[in-house]
């Protein structure tokens, strides 16, 4: 099969998508998949100046291709930003377009995308889709979806969650072309890890203290990812001096770390109880997930975190052996459930918060527990097996067409 993955995005990027892509062209390629991933040619700053595969720590089993793309980013401190916002969204359409138009004479098997816009090109150019769906867009950008879906070029639709496959047949997508596949984790990067002790001696980590972690980048569009919530639980669990629980972020951005501290220093929480460090390269991860006690998901109630996302960093935490304190949304409970394979709390609620952590700290029988029964649980949920699950479906479906035929 010749697969065409258009990303209309910036690749490399520190954000999650990038390597949420990367990971799955890689894994298509090991299902024997001929895989190319098309991408616009934007500037990039020095530390994103490597190649996609060794950014992400890849194999180099599928090629990267740029198409030419004017860098409108330039310009985003010259305009208002609500103009800016239109220009780019405009600019993203017609580049969408042209893109499509660009990949259409390569003639592959099947194109794949996330991307509404570039979905909407490419069925209108008549060319058998794979749209892998992690939102349902306003505005214009809905109409492009409801069009996606009423078109007979759409061979699969890929939604991560449930919620999100609602949404689309309520949109008038055929619910016998929708595949619910939720995001993964590569298993290896977790074989063979230190003992947390070594993690924290080889990562400059308090060794006599509990460590509750959160990776993940620490805001999204601007939206906070929890932070703040599990600073006021910290001030709420027990401190005797230097064993006092520590919080450990790490991935960034740091903009809002002096609020961070100032938030720690005004519910009474010591600054050295609070360990802030930017992103870590995809193979180090796994280093700073083991060192911790317990680690967490504290995510307030919107409609893309409770019915849109699958968090890689869910399947993350699953790998590292370490229990998990979530916030109890849809999204999150169709993978961990309340006292087997992690522990729930109300969102937004960081009382509540506190009393999972202190729970899993201080019960450590039910921690071990709980994280033994979540790494069983993820490997039904690796990148390898997500590319097998959608290859297999499309040459089931491309079976079907062809008896049909």
């Amino acid at each position: 099969m010749n697969l065409i993955y258009l990303a209309n995005a910036r690749i490399p990027t520190p954000k999650a998508y990038g390597l949420q892509i990367c990971r799955m062209c890689a894994s298509f390629a090991r299902q024997g998949a001929r895989v190319t991933l098309v991408c616009p040619a934007r500037k990039q700053p020095l530390e994103l100046s490597k190649s996609a595969h060794a950014y992400y720590g890849v194999e180099t089993n599928f090629a990267v291709e740029y198409l030419p793309c004017p860098d409108l980013f330039r310009f985003e401190n010259f305009l208002p930003p609500l103009l800016f916002t239109s220009l780019f969204t405009f600019y993203s359409f017609i580049w969408a377009g042209y893109a499509a138009w660009a990949v259409a004479r390569q003639g592959a098997d099947v194109y794949y995308t996330r991307d509404p816009a570039c979905a909407w090109w490419l069925c209108r150019l008549g060319l058998p889709l794979v749209y892998e769906a992690h939102s349902i867009p306003h505005r214009l950008q809905k109409g492009f979806v409801k069009s996606i879906g009423k078109s007979p070029h759409l061979k699969l639709t890929v939604p991560l969650t449930d919620g999100l496959a609602s949404e689309l047949k309520a949109l008038g997508f055929d619910r016998r072309s929708i595949l619910i596949a939720p995001d993964g984790v590569d298993l290896s990067l977790f074989q063979g890890l230190p003992s947390p002790k070594q993690c924290r001696q080889e990562l400059g980590l308090p060794l006599d203290q509990s460590i509750v972690g959160y990776v993940g980048r620490f805001q999204t569009m601007g939206q906070e990812k929890g932070i703040p919530d599990l600073i006021k639980a910290l001030s709420g669990l027990p401190e005797s001096g230097s064993s006092a629980p520590v919080l450990c972020c790490v991935g960034g951005p740091f903009d809002n770390v002096p609020y961070y501290r100032d938030l720690a220093n005004r519910v009474g929480v010591h600054p050295q109880r609070l360990i802030c460090h930017d992103r870590v390269a995809p193979n180090q991860v796994p280093y700073w997930i083991r060192a911790c006690d317990v680690v967490t998901i504290p995510w307030h109630w919107t409609t893309h975190s409770a019915y849109y996302t699958s968090p890689m960093k869910m399947f993350e935490y699953m790998a590292a052996g370490v229990p998990i304190v979530a916030s109890d949304l849809p999204s999150l409970r169709e993978v961990l459930r309340h006292d087997q394979n992690a522990w729930l709390t109300p969102p937004g609620n960081p009382q509540a918060l506190a009393d999972g952590i202190r729970t899993l700290l201080e019960d450590r029988a039910r921690a071990d527990r709980i994280a033994l029964q979540a790494s069983r649980d993820v490997r039904s949920y690796t990148w390898d097996a997500r590319a097998h699950t959608i290859m297999d479906r499309l040459t089931v479906s491309a079976g079907k067409a062809a008896d049909e035929y």
